[in-house]
């Protein structure tokens, strides 16, 4: 996923193209190089090139615009049939090890709500867990050639873990497993994978074994998903998302949303989610949705994570206050000041052993300087 974010201007205008609005090239004011490179890293590549396939030929719209972005769906749409075929064959792995995941966010969304499943591109595939079954995950899909990328390790500090790899055509395949649903501890146990199982749905297009989350679970999800990993950054493709859930929800899943929300004490959240996809995609939100969620404005602690220019000791504090015990909050301080000896080896490029292990106390010193200098430059 990629932190670039387009300029005001341009985000309006592939919004307005998103809706199906005849906008003129030339009032974007970018050049094709560049409107082609904000449509890949905002991931709108796939539905900008099914939209402007709508317009008439005659528009003002260069040609290598547009055969550039059919050039760059075709690609995503041959790794979507690479990746949907991978993803069959990692659940049915997982089930033979009485793993059920609940996949979460892109791929589900990719499957369900898009019209085809190359116009919702991702990074990886996220699923969810119980805790207690992260040793058979690993078992399950070694034999496969999956292995975890260099992390840093921390119970508190991720709780989650990737396992990827690279097939014979180059494509990678990653599957991040959670068994919380945030690594910010105020959201992590919000919603439980026995919460989340309750009420999940399957995907028969992934499989036998591929199921997600309910509909009104996987819209509160998506609305928390940039506030609480993301520090609020307004990716088109995630307003997006939440403009074809709540587009799908009846008056009475509306309702309970409204509970959930109020209940889980993220309705601030979630109606600045639904604000965003109503402003971007003119999603129509009944009124006493958006006045029942407001109704608790600010109200909540969950709320402080709408603040702008949030920066990473924010995250860190909001994390520990987060947290019920002081020897958690302790604890989350240590897997972030001192990750695990086997991580700072790899990082620094040193393999396992007793003459690397002498160095590991100047490791650590350095990794904290160096995370101290990018804080106080507010590059972190």
């Amino acid at each position: 996923m990629s932190g670039t974010i387009a300029s005001p201007a341009l985000s309006h205008g592939l919004a307005a193209l998103l809706r199906g609005e005849a906008v003129l090239w030339n009032a974007l004011g970018v050049t094709a190089a560049e409107f082609l490179e904000a449509c890949s890293e905002q991931d709108l590549v796939g539905l900008l090139d099914k939209q402007l396939g709508n317009l008439p030929e005659d528009r003002d719209w260069p040609p290598d615009i547009r055969e550039g972005l059919a050039r760059k769906a075709r690609a995503e749409a041959a790794r979507e049939l690479l990746r949907h075929r991978e993803i069959i064959v990692v659940l049915e792995a997982l089930a033979g090890e009485g793993v059920h995941p609940i996949l979460l966010k892109g791929t589900p969304f990719a499957y369900q709500v898009y019209e085809a499943p190359h116009l919702r591109p991702r990074c990886d595939t996220d699923l969810l867990v119980p805790r207690a079954q992260i040793e058979m995950v690993r078992r399950s899909l070694a034999p496969r050639g999956y292995c975890a990328p260099l992390y840093c390790d921390g119970e508190l500090l991720f709780c989650q873990f990737e396992l990827a790899k690279e097939d014979e055509f180059g494509v990678d395949h990653v599957f991040d497993f959670h068994w919380k649903i945030s690594t910010q501890s105020m959201f992590a146990d919000l919603l439980t994978y026995d919460e989340l199982s309750a009420a999940a749905v399957p995907v028969p297009t992934l499989g036998s074994h591929a199921r997600t989350a309910g509909l009104v679970h996987a819209l509160l999800l998506a609305c928390l998903h940039p506030v609480m990993h993301h520090r609020n950054i307004e990716r088109l493709i995630w307003i997006y998302d939440i403009h074809l859930l709540a587009s799908g929800l009846s008056a009475a899943e509306f309702g309970r949303f409204v509970d959930l929300a109020v209940a889980k004490q993220v309705a601030t959240i979630s109606a600045r989610g639904l604000a965003l996809a109503h402003a971007r995609f003119a999603t129509r939100i009944p009124d006493r949705v958006t006045s029942h969620l407001l109704a608790v404005r600010y109200a909540e602690p969950s709320a402080s994570y709408l603040q702008p220019a949030r920066r990473w000791n924010d995250e860190l504090m909001s994390s520990m206050r987060g947290l019920p015990r002081w020897t958690e909050r302790v604890r989350l301080l240590r897997e972030v000041v001192f990750p695990g000896p086997s991580y700072m080896l790899k990082a620094y490029g040193l393999r396992p052993g007793w003459a690397s292990a002498v160095f590991l106390p100047a490791l650590y010193f350095h990794r904290g300087v160096c995370g101290l200098v990018k804080v106080v430059a507010g590059r972190k």
